[in-house]
């Protein structure tokens, strides 16, 4: 990871130029030693195992943390590598009772702050919503219903980011969730139905476990045989001239406890509007591929656990009826 100079270390307490104070997302720039959420409690943070620790290629990352999640974002690919969030046990019950004004989806997704100013002091690009408007690629027409129509792609989910804390905190945790360092480009009929599904699905783990922690982010790793945007890298072609590449994967990390010990489940969705909810249970797959395909180590603390990491623990599907 690129080190912040010390004059990068200024600007980031600093306003952005060209950005309103009422528009920014703020959050707070993390390090190895301070990369969790502002508001995990210990039991929140113990079940993720430690800070992720990735072996890829990229280095211009910068860790933003946020009240209830935070992104190990990915200045070079505009995206996160991960992002981290907890669903504790009475989520799903939140998340049906907040509504109203209160609750309201922001108009627009907002760049944050610390991203944009470290993007500026290494002269490289930044998101802006405008990134996203009409931002299909000639590869990728967005078809006849716009199924393949790109989206700004949540990483921590808006439901589940509502969910969080008391009524206050959920609302500006959902705030929050709208911060582009929590964007990655997705299509709008692999957004929902089959990603929401899975959002849906931690909800209802956390419901039944009592917490679980999950990763999410988008993958990188092209597959000839499957239909644009898997099969390629292709970028988008927003409005503001921003070109972001597209995933050709999604990935979904969930850590809990079953039977009083640690459990986990992964997923590697291929990036196809074509998708059901009944095909989720096709893309279970163990934490080591994701880890290979991603070049990030995740729950390091836990040493090498091969039946943790290299095993498919089909209690998460098998124990609770979630997939139907």
């Amino acid at each position: 990871m690129r080190l912040l100079s010390s004059f990068a270390a200024v600007l980031l307490s600093l306003a952005v130029p060209g950005l309103a104070a009422e528009k920014a997302i703020h959050s707070q720039v993390g390090d190895d030693s301070h990369w969790t959420a502002t508001h995990w409690t210990q039991d929140d943070i113990a079940l993720f195992a430690g800070k992720p620790v990735y072996q890829g290629p990229d280095k211009d990352l910068i860790l933003v943390r946020y009240s209830f999640f935070v992104s190990d974002y990915d200045v070079d690919r505009l995206t996160p590598l991960w992002v981290a969030h907890v669903d504790e046990q009475d989520a799903e019950a939140k998340d049906r009772g907040r509504k109203g004004a209160a609750y309201a989806r922001p108009s627009s997704f907002t760049p944050d702050e610390n991203v944009v100013t470290f993007s500026r002091s290494i002269n490289h690009a930044f998101v802006t919503d405008k990134s996203y408007d009409n931002a299909n690629p000639p590869e990728l027409p967005d078809g006849p219903k716009g199924y393949e129509k790109i989206t700004r792609g949540h990483n921590a989910a808006n439901q589940e980011m509502k969910s969080e804390g008391d009524p206050a905190e959920g609302a500006e945790s959902q705030l929050e969730s709208f911060s582009l360092a929590n964007v990655s480009p997705q299509m709008q009929h692999h957004n929902a139905p089959i990603w929401a599904k899975l959002e849906d699905d931690c909800l209802a783990w956390a419901s039944k476990l009592g917490r679980v922690a999950v990763f999410t982010g988008p993958v990188f790793a092209p597959d000839p045989s499957q239909p644009a945007p898997v099969n390629k890298i292709i970028y988008t072609h927003g409005k503001d001239g921003v070109r972001i590449p597209i995933p050709t994967h999604f990935y979904k990390i969930i850590i809990g406890h079953i039977d009083g010990k640690v459990a986990a489940i992964g997923f590697i969705v291929p990036h196809r509007a074509d998708l059901s909810q009944d095909d989720l249970s096709k893309f279970v797959v163990p934490i080591r591929e994701i880890e290979q395909m991603t070049k990030i180590n995740f729950m390091p603390a836990m040493g090498a656990n091969d039946t943790l990491e290299t095993k498919v623990d089909t209690r998460w599907l098998n124990f609770f009826p979630v997939h139907r």
